[in-house]
């Protein structure tokens, strides 16, 4: 007989080790009798190894041997329990756990399915690259919305990330790397209607499809070059009503930001600086003595200002030691075999880290969805959705506010003198203090706010015929999205002056304006499919055939307008709140975008007896926004896969699925179509231009048409194989791709004297190339469940043409011929100068060499080390690749090696959740304005700063302390300064339990505490997130550390 076995060894050693740690040793207060027998598969009558067999509320069991074979002590009444992963779990009275025991394969393993573009197909049976996750697993997550909670769950699927500040936290997601230079998208569908998932309800979401290769998004054609991510919204079932509350409440912490230094130690450094630039320092020892004293802060000065020695530490006094979000979603679903209903509803809410003024996001979801059975041949579905988010933040950018609060000098105090009765000692009109800098907590409290609210009205009818021939399906459906914006900012003037009222030491938000912008959109949706399967020769043959097309329609219009030099910040209006005789106080403008795009699609499936699988697709688009002759394009793929473990000649029992599968297709990037740009364009405007000439308003050609410009079109390659083992307890795939984008949109080369724009031509070309690879571990030991799973993705690219694009620099470079995107370029470095002689010996050692800041090089500078033969000046060379100079290229910023881990177990009413997130490789280039100490002398210094260079700390970070005012000589672009981006974060930690609870009045009762982004490590600096965008400067919203509680009811 045939019997299922992993490893002989393995085996052997586990199950004694098992059943060493189950069994239960103890006595028996009541009789007991021995169970013996053997576990088979009900199907193919195997033994299974490794089944648990355990007694029914107690600790006392036992595992199955390499035969099946199984034998127990256990009580006489006591009931026993037969569980096995991917088997029905069966429970016996003990009299009856004898003898032979067949298990039944769960049917839910077998038959789970993935939603597709147009439908669902069977896990085992996909020939594409799919991803999948549960809409579980994501509103699990305390995280700020949908997009968030995927970071590390889905091999190849990057989800970036640069700031904190509420609304904000996400700015984008990425699917197997760079499909172009240009803008991409990835193409969102929320039941069938494009979206965005950052504002979904996260306990809406039923499942998140991500389409990854041509084969799988090839059906969705001339907008899938960047991915297709399917998201499914829940539905009613059958039963009795049931209520849900999902609600939590967060606490956010900072995470790395700059610490500041005290006052006194701030200016000692300024000192410092000073000396190597004049020679002598800002202040004498005894008037620097003074700074941080609390009797004496302040003094007046002749020349009309104050002269101030406070102690401010500017982040304490504009930030909060912590902020909090709220969470709460309620749904009611239930129905009939007729009919089902779902309807939830969902507020969010957070609020930023800035102490004062405006820093908010706020969401609002309401849902309705019904699905009716009119007859056996007939289906309605109604899906109805409204999504708000309202945004408030300063009209003058969080970002700026952070790197205000970082920068201001400790010795500038918030508000002006006063005398011990409070009165004011100065005649500036202003009771905040701008002398030195602009005051952060004056912009914060009186510099006017920007509010964005968007609304969205979401509404799709379904009708479904299915049965009157059998296998034939036919689907019609109706959608309108309509989208609603309004941007509302007002800046308010804030002008600081000198004690006296004189003169104006430092402004902010001048002059005082008012902007607003209101659009509004709709898209239109009709879509008819047809699908058809059938059978052949008793179903050894299988067909699905889908034929469909589909008609868009979208326009935006959108107005918008700005107010400068506003008479009075009580009266903010457009209706005489400025001067209108004044024609640059007033700017208006309009917008419209209109385009329709109509396509046909199909797709053919077959398989032989579920072993021999192959699929194929193709969709002709056509969009009005190309010129005529350039409108359609087809996007065919082709698939494969082979189940090996199928075949009647395979027989490794241990492996329960061996799949090799192959795609081949073309994606299309619409994203960079543009609006009409193919019409030859006149333009009544260009900056710094007087509008009209003469007293005649004038017109010009600011752009060549661009007549011959069409899709993008990419070509894709996806090989993978798909495995499990031991009854498929250990899962997993690996998959290697490779992609060109031979047809991508660059502007030709030409020489200046055109005097015009030139149009856009499909002459670039990009390769991209990656693996995924994803693998998982479930099992059972007695009563606890565990799961393991690790995923791990790569993607490079190369960029093989584009308009000629071979110039260097040191810093960031997006975009050259040869290499990478996102390339950072820089120079060698071998420490710093141990003192002006040594780099003048060095000079006349290498005749010719010549650093930056030549004539006052000193010890403490930075040693920048020549390519080749060291006798020239430090430099570019001809800023190409054939010619750089000393430059040489340090890495890019693309992350590389994206992972995540995840742990979970249950036990008793408990589980427990933890996940690991990281990025392998990365390169990351900070802008000197951020990390230099004193780059500029209103930039003041962090205590990271107190590792620079001296005699006596020859081997610092940081250079020595120098008055820069802007002079990048000791922080050009080179290997010091850049970053290692790397990082690996514990990204969530999740503790629950589940009450238990009667049944009569509540389903279930879960409480939890969770938390998120709670650590990482990396060889980043201190005070940055390793995931910050490149050239970062030092307006940065921190990201933030959190911790939830929260609650799930059902009733």
């Amino acid at each position: 007989m045939r019997r299922k076995f992993f490893s002989w060894k393995l085996m052997q050693l586990l199950s004694l080790c098992c059943m060493f740690f189950l069994s239960d040793l103890g006595a028996f207060a009541q009789s007991s009798i021995t169970i013996k027998g053997q576990v088979m598969d009900a199907a193919t009558n195997e033994s299974l190894i490794g089944v648990s067999i355990q007694e029914k509320g107690t600790t006392n069991g036992t595992i199955t041997d390499m035969n099946g074979n199984y034998s127990l002590n256990v009580a006489n009444n006591s009931t026993i329990i037969f569980s096995y992963i991917g088997y029905q779990t069966v429970e016996l009275k003990a009299s009856a756990a004898n003898g032979i025991i067949k298990l039944k394969e769960d049917s839910e393993t077998l038959q789970e399915v993935v939603v597709v573009g147009y439908g669902v197909q069977k896990k085992v049976n996909l020939s594409g690259s799919v991803s999948a996750i549960e809409g579980d697993q994501i509103a699990a997550k305390p995280s700020s919305n949908v997009m968030a909670a995927l970071q590390g769950e889905l091999p190849g699927v990057a989800v970036l990330r640069s700031s904190g500040e509420p609304g904000s936290e996400t700015s984008g997601m990425r699917i197997r790397g760079f499909s172009s230079v240009n803008k991409t998208s990835t193409l969102v569908l929320i039941d069938g209607i494009e979206g965005d998932m950052t504002l979904l309800n996260p306990n809406d979401i039923e499942s998140i499809s991500v389409l990854k290769d041509a084969a799988s998004a090839a059906i969705y054609g001339a907008r899938a070059a960047a991915g297709v991510v399917l998201i499914t919204t829940k539905s009613g079932v059958e039963g009795k009503p049931k209520i849900n509350y999902n609600g939590s409440f967060t606490f956010n912490t900072p995470g790395n930001m700059p610490e500041r230094l005290p006052s006194w130690e701030e200016q000692e450094f300024i000192d410092q600086s000073r000396i190597p630039t004049t020679g002598k320092v800002e202040w004498t020892a005894e008037k620097a003595s003074w700074v941080g004293n609390p009797n004496f802060n302040y003094r007046p000065l002749a020349n009309g200002r104050w002269d101030y020695f406070d102690a401010v530490n500017w982040v304490a006094e504009g930030t909060k030691d912590f902020t909090t979000q709220q969470s709460h979603s309620l749904s009611v679903s239930g129905g009939t075999k007729a009919i089902n209903y779902m309807l939830s509803a969902n507020f969010f809410t957070k609020n930023g880290l800035l102490k004062y003024g405006p820093d908010s996001n706020d969401r609002y979801n309401l849902h309705a969805k019904i699905n009716a059975s009119i007859n056996k041949y007939i289906d309605l579905g109604i899906n109805v959705q409204y999504q708000s988010k309202e945004v408030e933040t300063s009209s003058y950018g969080a970002g700026n506010l952070f790197g205000t609060l970082y920068s201001s000098r400790g010795r500038q105090p918030i508000y002006v003198p006063t005398d011990y009765f409070g009165t004011s000692e100065d005649q500036s009109g202003s009771i905040y203090n701008g002398d030195l800098q602009a005051n952060a907590i004056d912009i914060m409290k009186n510099g006017g706010a920007k509010e964005t609210k968007y609304e969205a009205f979401i509404g799709k009818a379904n009708l479904t015929i299915k049965d009157f021939i059998k296998g034939l399906r036919i689907n019609l459906s109706a959608s309108r999205k309509a989208g609603y914006y309004s941007e509302t900012s007002e800046k308010h003037a804030l002008l600081w002056y000198d004690r006296l009222g004189n003169s104006v030491r430092n402004r902010a938000n001048d002059p005082s304006t008012l902007y607003k912008k209101k659009n509004s959109d709709y898209h239109d949706l009709l879509e008819a499919t047809v699908n058809y399967a059938f059978d052949l020769d008793n179903k050894k043959h299988n067909f699905n055939i889908l034929a469909g097309s589909s008609y868009e329609n979208y326009r935006k219009d959108e107005m918008d307008a700005t107010a400068k030099n506003l008479i009075s910040d009580g009266f903010f209006s457009f209706n005489g709140g400025f001067d209108t005789s004044v024609a640059t106080n007033t700017i208006i403008s309009d917008n419209i975008e209109p385009w329709s795009m109509m396509s046909y699609f199909g797709r053919l499936n077959y398989n032989y007896k579920e072993r021999y699988l192959l699929e194929a697709n193709i969709r002709y688009d056509g969009s009005s926004r190309l010129a005529p002759d350039k409108r359609w394009k087809a996007f065919p793929s082709v698939s494969g896969a082979w189940r090996v473990n199928m075949e009647d000649w395979f027989n490794v029992d241990f492996v329960s699925n061996l799949k090799l599968r192959a795609s081949w297709g073309q994606l299309g990037n619409g994203a960079v179509l543009g609006l009409y740009d193919y019409i030859a364009l006149i333009s009544d405007e260009q900056k710094n231009t007087p509008a009209t000439y003469n007293g005649e308003k004038w017109y010009y050609r600011a752009n060549l048409p661009s007549t011959e410009k069409t899709w993008e079109v990419i070509e894709t390659t996806n090989i993978g194989v798909d495995f499990g083992f031991l009854n498929n307890r250990l899962t997993g795939s690996f998959e290697y791709y490779w992609k060109f984008n031979n047809d991508m949109l660059s502007s030709p080369q030409m020489p200046h004297q055109i005097g015009v724009g030139v149009p856009k031509l499909n002459i670039g070309k990009l390769k991209t190339w990656g693996w995924d690879f994803n693998i998982s571990w479930k099992d059972k030991i007695k009563d606890v469940n565990y799961q393991v799973s690790f995923n791990l993705s790569d993607s490079d690219n190369k960029l093989m043409e584009y308009n000629g694009a071979s110039v260097i620099k040191a810093g960031a470079v997006e975009l050259l011929e040869g290499y990478s995107i996102n390339t950072i370029w820089g120079y060698k470095t071998d420490g710093f100068w141990s003192s002006r002689e040594e780099y003048l010996k060095y000079k006349e050692d290498h005749p010719g060499y010549q650093s930056f800041n030549d004539g006052k090089v000193s010890g403490g500078d930075v040693k920048y080390v020549a390519q080749g033969k060291a006798d020239h000046m430090i430099g570019d060379g001809g800023a190409t690749p054939e010619n750089p100079g000393d430059l040489v290229c340090l890495g890019n910023s693309n992350g590389r090696y994206l992972y995540g881990i995840n742990l979970a177990a249950q036990w008793k009413g408990f589980d427990i959740s933890v996940m690991f997130q990281g990025v392998g490789k990365r390169k990351v280039m900070i802008n000197p304005e951020a990390f230099a100490p004193l780059y500029t002398d209103y930039q003041m210094p962090w205590t990271i700063h107190r590792n620079h260079w001296t005699e006596e700390n020859p081997n610092a970070y940081f250079p020595r302390l120098y008055q820069y005012k802007s002079n990048d000589f000791n922080f050009k672009t080179a290997d010091r300064w850049v970053q290692n981006g790397a990082y690996i974060r514990l990204k969530n930690l999740t503790l629950g339990y589940t009450v238990p609870i009667s049944k009569k009045y509540i389903d279930r009762l879960r409480v939890y505490v969770a938390g998120e982004d709670i650590w990482e490590h990396t060889n980043m600096l201190s005070v940055f997130d390793p995931e910050i965008g490149n050239d970062t400067k030092r307006a940065i919203y921190p990201f933030f550390r959190t911790w939830t509680v929260g609650l799930n009811v059902s009733f």
